[in-house]
Parts: C-alpha cells; structure tokens; sequence
C-alpha cells in the first residue's frame, strides 16, 4: 500500500510515496485517471542512489537506465521521456509530439499531447507541475530563484493560456520537494533582485537565525511562497496551489541537496504526461 507522510516533519500528508518506494506523488494529481505524474526520490530500494540527472560521479549510462526505470514505474510502459538542457532562464516551450535526441533549451514547457512525459530536474530548485483538468494540458517548470524572481511559473500559465485556451482558475498547481525557507540563505544581491521584483517580497524573506549565517547581510528566502504567490497573482485559486512540498535539504536521506551537499550530488527528477487514450481509465 501507498505510504503517507505526514507524521514526517519534513514532508506533507499529500505528498504519498510509491508503494515501491521509488517516487512520491501527490494526491491533489493522481485523481485524474488521465494523468501520470511523479517526483523521484534518491534512493532506490536496496537502497542505492538514483539520479536522473547526468552527473561526474556515475556513468551516463546509468542515469539514463535510472530514467527509464522510474518511468516505467510511474507509466507501466516505456513513454517517451522529454528531457530539457536547463540554463535558471524563464523560457518556457511548447513541447514537440515528438521527443528528440538533442534536448532543447530552457526551464519549462507545457503540452496537450498524449504519450509523452514532459520533465524538470532539480536538486534545490523548485519542480512545479501544472495541470488543466478542463483542456487537458499539463506543464513542468523548472524554478531556480533566477527563474523565480523572472516569474517563469507566470510565463508557464500564460502560454497554457495562449497556446490551448486554458483558464488559470481551472489550473491546480503542485510545487514538489525543494529547499524551503528553513535553509535557502542567501546574500543581499539576492534579496534586492526579490525586492525589486516584488512588492510583497517581506512575506517571503526572513532574517536569518542567530549562529546560521555563513556571512554577513544573509537572509533565508521561501522559493516556495513567492511561486505561489505569482500563481495566485495570476488567477490561479490558493487552495489549488499546493506549495508546502518536503525541504531538500532538510533531508538528504531521502533527496538530493546542491545546498546542503555543497554542489557534489545528483538530480531528481519531475514528470507529468497525459496517457493514451487506450491506457486512460475514466474521464476525471
């Protein structure tokens, strides 16, 4: 059976685990039997590592099994895997019906297409999945604060809007495991791009405690709250934004954390697709 977490300080009670252990998945998502939807975790389970994101420390050829495992697991079948070459920009594309070898460049895309799964990786940075239950349209964003403080996650909504007519008010949002306010410290040329980016920017910065400052003028920025708070801004509905996703670095026994494990470590991986019509059950 499916595990729940929400006894776990680090994790919240809709974020499930696989009942392979393999992959968490959200229980605002998996209602739609249309719809395939994953976050890896960094184990697997014997407990070896698995990134999903190419690394110095293993052979390509495992992070590319490691891939096709995990969407097996989550698909039951070998979908296409679109895989984008992710630069902390605010690009967001549509995605091609096919996948290509060369991956393209930027940090989100969004797509109607059926039988592909469209990915982010991260290891800090926000994965936001986005779904229109209406048109049937989904996207990946990739949010690093760069990315954030851009607001790709508005840019994301607005292409859904302009190229498949989606309403931001029939959209659900859900932001998987990242850094969160707890331990994203950051310096002041940070925060003034936030301010300046933001109006309400002291809702999601914070003075950082006493005795964890690495340096002077730092403070602890919730990457989480400003994306929702763009998405909202937007014309999403807050309670279909679903932010309050597991700290990476918080707990590294379970993620992967360039934060906390000082830029030495892999990639998890976010996936979301629309399945083929002979393999969708159901209408919701």
């Amino acid at each position: 059976m499916p595990v729940l977490l929400g006894s776990d300080s680090h994790m919240n009670a809709a974020f499930v685990v696989s009942s392979d252990g393999l992959f968490l998945y959200h229980q605002r998502l998996v209602a739609h039997k249309w719809l395939r939807h994953g976050f890896s975790l960094r184990r697997g389970t014997s407990g070896e590592e698995v990134s999903c994101g190419l690394n110095e420390y293993q052979p390509r050829e495992t992070v590319l099994q490691n891939r096709q495992n995990l969407v097996r697991t989550i698909c039951g079948a070998d979908y296409p895997l679109a895989v984008l070459r992710q630069i902390h920009s605010d690009t967001v594309i549509t995605a091609p019906p096919e996948v290509h070898a060369s991956p393209p460049e930027g940090d989100g895309w969004v797509t109607s297409q059926a039988g592909i799964l469209l990915s982010v990786q991260s290891a800090d940075c926000l994965p936001v999945l986005l779904v229109d239950s209406q048109q049937r349209v989904v996207a990946a964003v990739h949010a690093g604060w760069r990315g954030t403080v851009q607001r790709i996650g508005q840019k994301a909504v607005r292409l859904m809007q302009t190229a498949f007519s989606c309403k931001p008010s029939d959209c659900v949002a859900v932001v998987g495991p990242a850094i969160r306010g707890c331990c994203y410290e950051v310096g002041s040329e940070v925060v003034e791009a936030f301010r300046r980016a933001f109006s309400d920017a002291s809702c999601f910065i914070a003075k950082t405690p006493a005795g964890k400052a690495s340096r002077p003028g730092t403070k602890m920025l919730d990457l989480a709250e400003a994306c929702r708070r763009q998405l909202v801004e937007i014309g999403l509905a807050p309670e279909n934004v679903h932010a309050d996703g597991p700290c990476t670095s918080c707990d590294t026994s379970r993620f992967f954390s360039h934060r906390a494990e000082a830029g030495r470590t892999g990639r998890m991986i976010a996936v979301i697709g629309i399945t083929k019509p002979s393999e969708s059950h159901g209408s919701e």
